[in-house]
C-alpha cells in the first residue's frame, strides 16, 4: 500500500527531504499519486514539511504512532517482530488474548493511540486518552515456561526504567510490584497475564501490558494527586515503544533473574517506607483447626527489603516480619 510505503520512507529518512520523483520512481506510481498520498497523511496528522523543489520530509517532532515508525526504531535483531497499531481499541491486552485464541503466536507487539477500556491490576481501569500516552501489549512465548509470572512483571518494570533512563534525563523509581514513579506520582503501570499449562503449572505464553503517560498534563480530578507523565517533548512515542520492546525481548529471551533483579531492587522506592498490606491469617480456630492460606488480615509495617525472589520483607508494628509474594501495598500516612 502506497501510504504505508511512504510512511516507512519518511520515518527512515526523518528530516531528510525526499523528492516526489524519487518516491514515484521507487514505487512505480505517478508524482500525482505521491502528492495525493502526502496530503492524505497531512490530513491524518502527520507533520510533513514540503516545499517547491525541496521534497518531503517528516518533522523531527512528529509523534504519530505507526507500525513503520516503531519498526524503523527497533534494532536490526528485532525487526522481524510482528507489530500491529490501532488508533482506538478497548484494550491491547484484551486484543492480544483475542488473537491468541485464533492464532498460534510466539511474539507480537500490539500498540494503541487510545484505549476505551484500558485495564490495570486488580480489575482497575487505566486512563488511556488519545495522542498523549503509550498503550502496548507484548505477546511472548516463554522458552521452557516460567513458574513465577511475577518475575516477568519485574523484568518488564526494569525494561521500562532502562528505556526512560536511556532516552531522557528522568530518574524513575519502581513501586513494588509493578508501578513506575517519577517523584511521588505514577507514570506507568504494568499488567501481566499468562496462559498456564495446567499439568506443569508453568506460564507458557504471556501478555505484558504497559501503559505509559508520556505527554499528558491535565488528569481527571481523581488522578491529579497520584498520576503524572514523563512530559518529554524531544523523544517520540515510537522511539520509546521501540526501546521498551527491545529491552523486553532482551530480558525475556535470556530470562535470568540475576540479570535484572539488582536493577529492580535498586530502583525500588518502598524500602524504609511505611505501608499497608494484607497477610495470611495463621492462627488456630475455635475447634483447634489451623486457619492458613484462606483468610487475610490487614496489617501496617515498614518495608525492610525487596528480596532476590521478588518478595517483600515487611516488619509490622509489633516487630513481626512478613514475606509478601502477591497483592499490593499502600504507601503513605494512611497506609
Amino acid at each position: 500500500m502506497l501510504k504505508d510505503d511512504i510512511i516507512r520512507e519518511l520515518e527512515e529518512n526523518k528530516g531528510v527531504p525526499l523528492s516526489g520523483q524519487y518516491l514515484a520512481d521507487k514505487y512505480s506510481v505517478s508524482r500525482n499519486a505521491v502528492w495525493k498520498t502526502i496530503n492524505q497523511l497531512k490530513k491524518s496528522g502527520y507533520d510533513i514539511v514540503s516545499g517547491h523543489n525541496s521534497g518531503y520530509y517528516l518533522a523531527e517532532e512528529n509523534d504519530i504512532i505507526s507500525e513503520q515508525g516503531i519498526s524503523v526504531a527497533l534494532p536490526e535483531k528485532d525487526k522481524d517482530l510482528r507489530v500491529k497499531v490501532y488508533d482506538v481499541i478497548d484494550s491491547t491486552n484484551n486484543e492480544a488474548k483475542r488473537l491468541m485464541i485464533s492464532e498460534d503466536i510466539d511474539r507480537m507487539l500490539l500498540v494503541a493511540n487510545q484505549q476505551t477500556g484500558g485495564r490495570g491490576r486488580l480489575g482497575r481501569s487505566f486512563y488511556s486518552p488519545a495522542d498523549s500516552g503509550i498503550y502496548m501489549s507484548l505477546i511472548y512465548r516463554v522458552p521452557g515456561g516460567v513458574r513465577n509470572p511475577m518475575m516477568i512483571t519485574m523484568a518488564a518494570a526494569v525494561a521500562v526504567v532502562r528505556a526512560i533512563e536511556k532516552l531522557t534525563d528522568i530518574k524513575p523509581g519502581i513501586k513494588w510490584v509493578n508501578d513506575i514513579f517519577v517523584g511521588d506520582k505514577k507514570v506507568c503501570g504494568i499488567l501481566t497475564e499468562a496462559v498456564t499449562d495446567l499439568e506443569t503449572g508453568m506460564a507458557e505464553r504471556i501478555v505484558v501490558g504497559i501503559g505509559i503517560n508520556v505527554r499528558k498534563e491535565d488528569f481527571p480530578a481523581e488522578l491529579t494527586n497520584i498520576a503524572s507523565s514523563l512530559r518529554v517533548e524531544d523523544v517520540t512515542r515510537n522511539r520509546i515503544i521501540a526501546e521498551v520492546t527491545h529491552n523486553l525481548l532482551e530480558l525475556f529471551d535470556a530470562f535470568d533473574a540475576a540479570s535484572f533483579m539488582p536493577e529492580y531492587i535498586s530502583h525500588n522506592i518502598v524500602v524504609g517506607k511505611r505501608v499497608g498490606y494484607e497477610r495470611t491469617v495463621k492462627n488456630a480456630g475455635i475447634d483447634g483447626s489451623v486457619k492458613t492460606g484462606t483468610e487475610y488480615e490487614k496489617a501496617v509495617g515498614v518495608v525492610k527489603e525487596v528480596c532476590d525472589d521478588g518478595s517483600l520483607l515487611v516488619a509490622d508494628d509489633d516487630g513481626i516480619e512478613d514475606r509478601i509474594f502477591t497483592g499490593e501495598i499502600k504507601m503513605g500516612r494512611n497506609a
